[in-house]
């Protein structure tokens, strides 16, 4: 929910405010654009650097997803090897 220079607005129901009235973080108007904040998106130039324990959990993690990926393409791909046997087969009554 986009934040209101008003007060609280559970109390009156909101009765007055229109878009124009509601403020961003930064002070600025709200967007119209479905609530995001006008600056949403933008880039701030804060860095995080990865502690040694945090880049090796993220290495195993990456390992992990493209492991379970690759299992499943190859599941997908001996499932439908499996199916148009059988289908060939029947077709031509073996």
């Amino acid at each position: 929910m986009v934040p209101s220079d008003g007060g609280d607005s559970g109390a009156n129901g909101g009765e007055g405010e229109t878009d124009g009235d509601r403020l961003d973080s930064s002070g600025n108007p709200a967007s119209e654009n479905f609530g995001f904040y006008n600056r949403e998106g933008l880039p701030t130039g804060e860095s995080y650097k990865l502690t040694e324990e945090e880049e090796a959990a993220r290495k195993k993690r990456n390992f992990a997803i493209a492991g379970g990926l690759v299992a499943f393409m190859v599941l997908v791909f001996l499932i439908t090897v499996l199916r148009l046997s059988q289908n060939i087969a029947n077709a031509t009554g073996g």
